[in-house]
Protein backbone atom coordinates (compact mmCIF):
# COMPACT_ATOMS: atom_id res chain seq x y z
CA UNK A 1 0.00 0.00 0.00
CA UNK A 2 1.61 3.58 -0.92
CA UNK A 3 2.57 6.46 1.88
CA UNK A 4 -1.32 7.29 3.38
CA UNK A 5 -1.44 10.31 4.07
CA UNK A 6 -5.06 10.35 5.53
CA UNK A 7 -7.09 7.97 7.47
CA UNK A 8 -10.83 8.26 7.96
CA UNK A 9 -12.27 6.57 10.90
CA UNK A 10 -15.75 5.34 10.45
CA UNK A 11 -17.82 3.40 8.42
CA UNK A 12 -21.29 5.67 8.45
CA UNK A 13 -22.85 8.29 5.21
CA UNK A 14 -20.35 10.78 6.48
CA UNK A 15 -17.35 8.25 6.33
CA UNK A 16 -18.68 7.08 2.97
CA UNK A 17 -18.59 10.72 1.48
CA UNK A 18 -15.40 12.08 2.95
CA UNK A 19 -14.03 8.69 1.41
CA UNK A 20 -14.95 10.11 -2.03
CA UNK A 21 -13.30 13.72 -1.92
CA UNK A 22 -10.70 13.89 0.57
CA UNK A 23 -7.26 14.34 -1.03
CA UNK A 24 -5.01 10.97 -0.80
CA UNK A 25 -4.00 8.52 -0.70
CA UNK A 26 -5.92 7.58 2.14
CA UNK A 27 -7.77 4.67 4.03
CA UNK A 28 -10.86 3.89 5.51
CA UNK A 29 -10.34 2.38 9.15
CA UNK A 30 -13.33 0.30 10.65
CA UNK A 31 -13.69 -1.94 13.05
CA UNK A 32 -16.62 -3.93 11.01
CA UNK A 33 -15.64 -6.27 8.45
CA UNK A 34 -16.22 -3.79 5.53
CA UNK A 35 -16.19 -4.98 1.47
CA UNK A 36 -13.48 -3.02 -0.03
CA UNK A 37 -15.32 -2.98 -3.13
CA UNK A 38 -18.33 -0.65 -1.86
CA UNK A 39 -15.38 1.98 -0.96
CA UNK A 40 -13.56 4.57 -2.83
CA UNK A 41 -10.55 3.78 -0.54
CA UNK A 42 -9.13 0.91 0.84
CA UNK A 43 -10.33 -0.34 4.34
CA UNK A 44 -7.92 -1.42 7.15
CA UNK A 45 -8.41 -2.09 10.76
CA UNK A 46 -6.76 -0.34 14.16
CA UNK A 47 -4.01 -2.66 13.52
CA UNK A 48 -3.01 -1.94 10.47
CA UNK A 49 -3.50 1.44 10.93
CA UNK A 50 -0.63 1.94 13.65
CA UNK A 51 1.76 0.27 11.13
CA UNK A 52 0.61 3.36 8.37
CA UNK A 53 1.25 6.16 10.76
CA UNK A 54 -0.96 8.70 8.69
CA UNK A 55 -0.39 12.51 8.58
CA UNK A 56 -4.08 13.41 9.47
CA UNK A 57 -6.77 11.09 11.03
CA UNK A 58 -10.55 12.35 10.78
CA UNK A 59 -13.04 10.98 13.19
CA UNK A 60 -16.15 10.41 11.04
CA UNK A 61 -17.56 8.34 13.98
CA UNK A 62 -20.82 9.07 16.46
CA UNK A 63 -20.61 11.93 19.05
CA UNK A 64 -20.15 9.40 21.78
CA UNK A 65 -17.40 7.26 20.16
CA UNK A 66 -15.17 10.50 19.46
CA UNK A 67 -13.36 10.23 23.40
CA UNK A 68 -12.66 6.69 22.83
CA UNK A 69 -11.91 6.41 19.31
CA UNK A 70 -8.99 9.47 20.16
CA UNK A 71 -8.12 7.52 23.42
CA UNK A 72 -7.83 4.36 21.02
CA UNK A 73 -5.22 6.23 18.47
CA UNK A 74 -3.36 7.88 20.70
CA UNK A 75 -1.95 4.26 21.88
CA UNK A 76 -0.55 3.56 18.09
CA UNK A 77 0.02 6.75 16.70
CA UNK A 78 2.92 9.77 17.24
CA UNK A 79 1.28 12.98 19.17
CA UNK A 80 2.10 14.97 15.87
CA UNK A 81 -0.84 13.11 13.96
CA UNK A 82 -3.29 16.14 13.42
CA UNK A 83 -6.92 14.56 14.33
CA UNK A 84 -10.40 15.94 13.59
CA UNK A 85 -13.82 15.20 14.41
CA UNK A 86 -16.76 15.63 12.21
CA UNK A 87 -19.95 16.87 14.89
CA UNK A 88 -21.47 19.97 14.83
CA UNK A 89 -22.52 19.25 18.46
CA UNK A 90 -18.98 17.99 20.28
CA UNK A 91 -16.17 20.31 21.61
CA UNK A 92 -12.87 19.94 20.33
CA UNK A 93 -11.56 19.16 23.70
CA UNK A 94 -13.76 15.30 23.31
CA UNK A 95 -10.28 14.56 20.81
CA UNK A 96 -7.91 12.57 23.49
CA UNK A 97 -5.10 15.81 24.70
CA UNK A 98 -2.64 13.58 23.52
CA UNK A 99 -2.40 14.84 20.30
CA UNK A 100 -1.10 18.29 19.52
CA UNK A 101 -3.13 19.00 16.44
CA UNK A 102 -6.53 18.79 16.92
CA UNK A 103 -9.39 20.67 14.84
CA UNK A 104 -13.31 19.84 13.88
CA UNK A 105 -14.24 19.62 10.01
CA UNK A 106 -18.00 19.50 10.03
CA UNK A 107 -19.81 19.61 7.01
CA UNK A 108 -23.83 21.68 7.04
CA UNK A 109 -25.57 18.80 5.39
CA UNK A 110 -27.44 16.04 5.96
CA UNK A 111 -25.48 12.91 4.29
CA UNK A 112 -26.73 9.91 3.60
CA UNK A 113 -24.46 7.32 1.72
CA UNK A 114 -25.02 5.96 -1.68
CA UNK A 115 -26.70 9.34 -2.83
CA UNK A 116 -23.66 11.47 -3.58
CA UNK A 117 -23.13 14.95 -3.67
CA UNK A 118 -23.21 16.50 -6.74
CA UNK A 119 -21.29 19.70 -5.94
CA UNK A 120 -19.00 19.94 -2.68
CA UNK A 121 -18.07 23.69 -3.88
CA UNK A 122 -22.04 24.43 -2.84
CA UNK A 123 -21.75 22.58 0.63
CA UNK A 124 -20.94 25.12 3.63
CA UNK A 125 -18.15 23.40 5.72
CA UNK A 126 -17.33 24.86 9.46
CA UNK A 127 -13.87 24.42 10.85
CA UNK A 128 -12.13 25.02 14.01
CA UNK A 129 -8.75 24.39 15.50
CA UNK A 130 -6.50 24.18 18.14
CA UNK A 131 -3.29 26.04 17.10
CA UNK A 132 -2.44 28.08 14.27
CA UNK A 133 -0.91 25.10 12.46
CA UNK A 134 -4.11 23.04 12.48
CA UNK A 135 -6.49 25.95 11.45
CA UNK A 136 -3.89 26.46 8.39
CA UNK A 137 -4.12 22.65 7.22
CA UNK A 138 -7.92 22.89 8.07
CA UNK A 139 -8.45 25.89 5.92
CA UNK A 140 -6.36 24.55 3.16
CA UNK A 141 -8.27 21.36 3.11
CA UNK A 142 -12.02 23.00 3.67
CA UNK A 143 -11.06 25.51 0.74
CA UNK A 144 -10.28 22.46 -1.59
CA UNK A 145 -13.82 21.52 -0.91
CA UNK A 146 -15.95 24.60 -0.64
CA UNK A 147 -16.60 27.75 -1.78
CA UNK A 148 -18.07 28.35 1.45
CA UNK A 149 -15.65 28.07 4.98
CA UNK A 150 -16.86 29.35 8.07
CA UNK A 151 -14.30 29.28 11.44
CA UNK A 152 -16.61 29.26 14.59
CA UNK A 153 -15.40 27.95 18.30
CA UNK A 154 -17.41 25.45 19.87
CA UNK A 155 -20.16 27.01 21.40
CA UNK A 156 -20.70 29.15 18.21
CA UNK A 157 -20.52 25.80 16.19
CA UNK A 158 -22.76 24.36 19.12
CA UNK A 159 -25.34 26.95 18.10
CA UNK A 160 -25.64 26.75 14.58
CA UNK A 161 -25.70 22.85 15.08
CA UNK A 162 -29.07 23.48 17.33
CA UNK A 163 -30.34 25.94 14.78
CA UNK A 164 -29.69 23.26 11.54
CA UNK A 165 -32.35 20.61 14.12
CA UNK A 166 -34.59 22.94 13.60
CA UNK A 167 -34.32 24.29 9.67
CA UNK A 168 -33.49 20.40 8.79
CA UNK A 169 -34.40 17.61 11.04
CA UNK A 170 -37.39 19.54 12.10
CA UNK A 171 -38.72 20.59 9.18
CA UNK A 172 -38.44 17.00 7.48
CA UNK A 173 -40.89 15.60 10.50
CA UNK A 174 -43.23 18.69 9.93
CA UNK A 175 -43.08 16.96 5.97
CA UNK A 176 -43.95 13.75 7.62
CA UNK A 177 -47.13 15.00 9.35
CA UNK A 178 -48.11 16.54 5.86
CA UNK A 179 -47.36 13.28 3.94
CA UNK A 180 -49.72 11.09 6.58
CA UNK A 181 -52.50 14.06 6.54
CA UNK A 182 -52.03 13.24 2.59
CA UNK A 183 -51.89 9.74 2.66
CA UNK A 184 -54.96 9.23 5.09
CA UNK A 185 -57.20 10.86 2.82
CA UNK A 186 -56.19 9.39 -0.77
CA UNK A 187 -54.50 12.83 -1.71
CA UNK A 188 -51.41 12.79 -3.42
CA UNK A 189 -48.45 14.18 -1.50
CA UNK A 190 -46.63 15.19 -5.19
CA UNK A 191 -48.97 17.96 -5.19
CA UNK A 192 -47.46 19.59 -2.51
CA UNK A 193 -43.60 19.12 -3.90
CA UNK A 194 -43.67 22.61 -5.85
CA UNK A 195 -44.92 24.75 -2.64
CA UNK A 196 -42.11 23.05 -0.67
CA UNK A 197 -39.82 23.62 -3.21
CA UNK A 198 -40.36 27.01 -3.55
CA UNK A 199 -40.78 27.83 0.13
CA UNK A 200 -37.14 26.65 0.50
CA UNK A 201 -35.57 28.53 -2.63
CA UNK A 202 -37.03 32.07 -1.45
CA UNK A 203 -35.10 31.74 1.37
CA UNK A 204 -32.16 34.31 0.65
CA UNK A 205 -30.68 34.91 4.27
CA UNK A 206 -32.99 38.03 4.90
CA UNK A 207 -35.41 37.23 7.93
CA UNK A 208 -37.45 34.30 7.33
CA UNK A 209 -41.05 36.24 9.35
CA UNK A 210 -40.94 38.59 6.23
CA UNK A 211 -41.83 35.94 4.01
CA UNK A 212 -44.34 34.15 6.18
CA UNK A 213 -47.95 34.03 4.72
CA UNK A 214 -50.92 31.69 6.31
CA UNK A 215 -53.83 31.63 8.34
CA UNK A 216 -51.49 32.68 11.55
CA UNK A 217 -49.52 34.82 10.24
CA UNK A 218 -52.43 36.94 8.87
CA UNK A 219 -54.23 35.87 12.67
CA UNK A 220 -57.14 34.45 10.72
CA UNK A 221 -58.48 32.33 13.81
CA UNK A 222 -61.43 31.20 11.90
CA UNK A 223 -59.05 29.38 9.35
CA UNK A 224 -56.96 28.06 12.55
CA UNK A 225 -60.22 26.76 14.09
CA UNK A 226 -61.36 24.98 10.65
CA UNK A 227 -57.86 23.65 10.50
CA UNK A 228 -57.57 22.14 13.99
CA UNK A 229 -61.18 20.43 13.72
CA UNK A 230 -59.56 18.62 10.89
CA UNK A 231 -56.81 17.12 13.05
CA UNK A 232 -57.84 13.79 15.10
CA UNK A 233 -54.04 13.48 16.46
CA UNK A 234 -54.29 15.40 19.65
CA UNK A 235 -49.89 15.73 19.12
CA UNK A 236 -50.56 17.73 15.50
CA UNK A 237 -53.27 19.91 16.89
CA UNK A 238 -51.01 20.83 19.79
CA UNK A 239 -48.42 21.16 17.22
CA UNK A 240 -50.58 23.31 15.20
CA UNK A 241 -51.13 25.52 17.87
CA UNK A 242 -48.02 25.81 19.17
CA UNK A 243 -46.39 27.02 15.68
CA UNK A 244 -49.52 28.99 14.93
CA UNK A 245 -49.01 30.93 17.87
CA UNK A 246 -44.86 31.18 17.38
CA UNK A 247 -45.52 32.54 14.14
CA UNK A 248 -48.03 35.24 15.57
CA UNK A 249 -45.93 36.40 18.10
CA UNK A 250 -43.21 36.81 15.09
CA UNK A 251 -45.77 38.50 12.50
CA UNK A 252 -47.35 41.17 15.26
CA UNK A 253 -45.73 44.77 15.85
CA UNK A 254 -44.07 45.12 19.46
CA UNK A 255 -47.07 47.73 19.75
CA UNK A 256 -49.36 44.47 19.86
CA UNK A 257 -47.24 42.85 22.28
CA UNK A 258 -50.52 42.44 24.77
CA UNK A 259 -52.05 40.18 22.20
CA UNK A 260 -49.43 37.66 22.46
CA UNK A 261 -50.91 36.10 25.34
CA UNK A 262 -51.89 32.30 25.14
CA UNK A 263 -54.73 32.68 22.89
CA UNK A 264 -57.07 29.34 23.41
CA UNK A 265 -59.85 31.74 23.65
CA UNK A 266 -59.17 32.18 19.94
CA UNK A 267 -58.65 29.59 18.03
Amino acid sequence: MPETKIAIVGSGNLAWHLAAVLDGPGVVVSRSNLSSTDWPLPVIDYDQLARLRPATVVLAVPDNRIGEVSDRLAEVLPATTTVYHTSGATPVDRISSYFRHRGVLWPIRSLRRGDPVTDWRDLPLVIYATDEITRDRLTSLAAALSDTVAYLDDAQRAQLHLAAVFSNNFVTALYEIAYQLCHQHHIPFDLLLPIIRKTAEQQDGSRPADRQTGAAARNDTITMQRHLDLLSDARYEKLYRDLSRLILQYRLPKDDLDLRRDPDDDF
